[in-house]
């Protein structure tokens, strides 16, 4: 009988599955409504101040982050398998669409609004098609060292960006090192009102943060600025403020860019592709964890492409999934995209009607709440953590920030890439080895990590090899094998090889594995194999090694080959390169 997993999907389960919003319309308990009523909307209230602040870090005006994060919210909502999770500007992102932007547009602040917006949309279509050919992998790329890398140098640029309003300082440069150097050639002409009053919100920020943490620190400070500036005139004593916010809801619009915009911002939305996947990856199976339930890679990628591509079309910027909006629905009950709705219904009034009390917020609020979430992201203890685990890592990781920090965002996450491929590459060309030994009172054969091994038992090499044979190795193998060969202290008359973690073999291995076995042959050495998988032997075969491996013997385990050296009775049975018998079993 047929399971209901392997049941082809009828029209409308297989609309759910694309859709995965259309379940919301079955039965709900009243509980699960009002939990994700009152989620959405404790989810809008800290989103507000936050869109807001990240439009700014991207050079745009307000308005943007909110059709941000109402496009972004919906079009994510509509296409999640995570139940929690709400989608909207993020503050890593929106340092790497900055990075990205900001050289192109010149200060423009049109301009800036159409290549973010195309950024969005380019980075949607991109994994829009990953999504359809199953790449969501390639993000695996991006190792943990390059995401705690590009974390914490990103929480550093984050902080750098903002230096100016909280010094009340226009600042022209925009990379990290040159604008500390503008800042500190300019540091005379600090505005004390402007940072007396960014000072005081970080300390509100940090003391709630503290001793209230469910309160919405943001929201707070956001509210408090806005009634500060509006009843002591803070304009009036230098405080730059926003100014006005045009109210109504935005007008889809495709960006009008050329192809020489298309080319500069591809490398960007690339780089925005990579990052938003795996961290929107991470965040949905954590949550999917918390609350017992699956959710499936390919479809969160369509879901954060649905949302870019949203996002661009309606005037905004790239987006991804937030971890502070996704853990306040989570925390006040939220459990289903219903809350998701319920966020963007609830920013709906924001837009219609409440924009006009923007033009009293000090710039500086917006200034503190981004650094302030910048240093939520300096994570030391994680590099504490790869130090204690490999100090490769560790390295691989400060090189990273160093990159960001000095070269540039993508540049920065490039190199991060590339060391994590250059170190899987090194550990694949000189892969841990061993010289199997017998374990004490058994007739077991093991790894017992003695590097000082140079024979199994008299006569005897059991070599086990812990990496596929391939071009990367083939030479290193062929070296160990003639390296453990010269040093035994007695002649060796067979080399038997542990294939057991061997999961492939390349032509060039399979090659060095045929010269190597002629040139042990002419010294009088066998050239044995044991616990070779099917998959294995069926590949030697299509690699041409059937005939040869025939001629040796390939055994089912160490202790029945080592039985069969000895002559043993009840010497396991060797095998043939296909599993036939070569010689009736030793009795």
């Amino acid at each position: 009988m047929t399971s209901p997993r392997e049941t082809a999907p009828s029209g409308a389960s297989g609309w759910k599955d694309l859709l995965p919003i259309v379940r919301l319309f079955g039965k709900r308990s009243g509980e699960s409504l009002r939990g994700d009523v009152i989620g959405g909307i404790s989810a809008c209230v800290v989103m507000i101040p936050s869109v807001i602040a990240y439009a700014d870090l991207a050079g745009l005006r307000p308005a943007h982050g909110l059709y941000a994060a109402l496009a972004g919210t919906l079009g994510y909502a509509a296409f999640a398998s995570s139940r929690q999770v709400i989608a909207g500007p993020d503050a890593a992102i929106t340092l790497l669409v900055a990075s990205a932007v900001g050289p192109l547009a010149g200060g423009d602040p049109a301009r800036t609004a159409m290549l973010c917006a195309a950024t969005a949309v380019i980075g949607g279509m991109i994994m829009l098609v990953a999504a359809r050919l199953r790449l969501g992998m390639i993000a695996d790329f991006l190792s943990k060292p390059v995401l705690v890398g590009y974390m914490t140098g990103a929480a550093l640029i984050l902080v750098s960006t903002q230096l100016g309003k909280l010094f009340g300082l226009k600042l022209h440069e925009h990379d990290f090192l040159p604008l500390l150097a503008e800042l500190a050639g300019k540091l005379r002409e600090t505005h004390v009102p402007t940072l007396g009053l960014g000072i005081g919100f970080l300390a509100l920020l940090g003391l709630l943060r503290g001793v209230a943490p469910r309160l919405p620190g943001a929201l707070v400070v956001f509210a408090l600025a806005i009634a500060a500036s509006a009843f002591f005139d803070l304009e009036a004593l230098g405080i730059t403020v926003v100014g006005h916010v045009p109210s109504g809801l935005p007008r889809p619009a495709f960006p009008a860019i050329s192809r020489v915009d298309l080319r500069d911002l591809f490398p960007g939305a690339i780089g925005i592709a990579l990052l938003t996947f795996p961290e929107g990856i991470l965040l949905a199976r954590a949550f999917a964890n918390k609350n017992g339930y699956d959710v499936r890679p390919e479809q969160e990628l369509r879901a954060l492409a649905a949302a870019n591509l949203a996002a661009g079309l309606f005037q905004g910027f790239p987006v991804g999934a937030s971890q502070s909006r996704t853990t306040v629905n989570d925390a006040a009950g939220g459990r289903t995209q219903l809350a998701s709705l319920v966020a963007a219904a609830a920013l709906l009034p924001f837009l219609l009607f409440l924009t006009p009390i923007l033009r009293w917020l000090p710039s500086v609020a917006l200034g503190a709440i981004v650094i302030f979430a910048g240093a939520q992201l300096v994570d030391l203890d994680q590099f504490a953590k790869l130090c204690r685990i490999s100090r490769l890592s560790f390295v691989n990781a400060l090189l990273v920030t160093l990159g960001v920090l000095v070269i540039g965002v993508v540049p920065g996450i490039v190199v991060g890439v590339m060391l994590s491929l250059m170190v899987l590459l090194g550990r694949l060309a000189r892969p841990v080895d061993a010289v199997l030994q017998r374990v004490p009172g058994t007739e077991s054969f093991h790894d017992l990590g003695d590097a000082g091994a140079t024979e199994t038992v008299p006569g005897l090499i059991a070599y086990r090899f812990y990496a596929p044979l391939v071009f990367a190795n083939a030479d290193h193998f062929m070296e160990r094998v003639r390296r453990l060969v010269a040093t035994c202290r007695r002649p060796v008359r067979w080399v038997l090889v542990d294939v057991q973690a061997v999961a492939d073999v390349d032509v060039t291995a399979a090659e060095m594995l045929v010269r190597l076995g002629a040139e042990l042959e002419a010294e009088g050495i066998a050239f044995k194999f044991a616990r070779a998988n099917r998959p294995l032997r069926e590949q030697l075969v299509r690699l041409g090694l059937g005939g040869h491996l025939e001629e040796t013997t390939v055994f089912p385990s160490v202790h029945a080959a080592i039985a069969a050296f000895f002559g043993a009775p009840g010497g396991a049975e060797p095998a043939g390169i296909d599993g036939s018998t070569t010689r009736q079993e030793a009795r």
